[in-house]
């Protein structure tokens, strides 16, 4: 049996690219990476703050998202490539910035 290796970054430090590729795209909200049929309109890249590949840590890693890939849930891709936390029991996207997800708000 092979070994099982698992990969993961959180959305909230994904950090979307310009088209150009050489800043960040700022205000994100400004960025169309997607076109009106919900596909990808260039190879999107976003820059992980830290992300955990093979049980390894790497930082300031950029990954790429290629045009010709399909694209099932546009809105909700576009929305984590923008930062926006996704609530996976509904697919709610919460627009507020201050509360992410699984971390405390408030003092018990």
């Amino acid at each position: 049996m092979g070994d099982r290796f698992y990969s993961w970054a959180h959305i909230c430090e994904m950090n979307l690219l310009t088209e150009n590729y050489e800043d960040f795209a700022e205000p994100v909200e400004d960025e169309q990476p997607l076109n009106k049929s919900g596909q990808l309109k260039y190879e999107v890249q976003v820059q992980l703050d830290n992300y955990v590949d093979h049980a390894v840590i790497v930082q300031d890693e950029i990954i790429y998202f290629m045009k010709e890939g399909t694209v099932h849930q546009p809105e909700v891709f576009e929305m984590v490539l923008k930062g926006y936390n996704i609530d996976t029991t509904d697919f709610s996207i919460n627009t507020d910035h201050s509360i992410r997800f699984n971390e405390p708000n408030h003092n018990n």
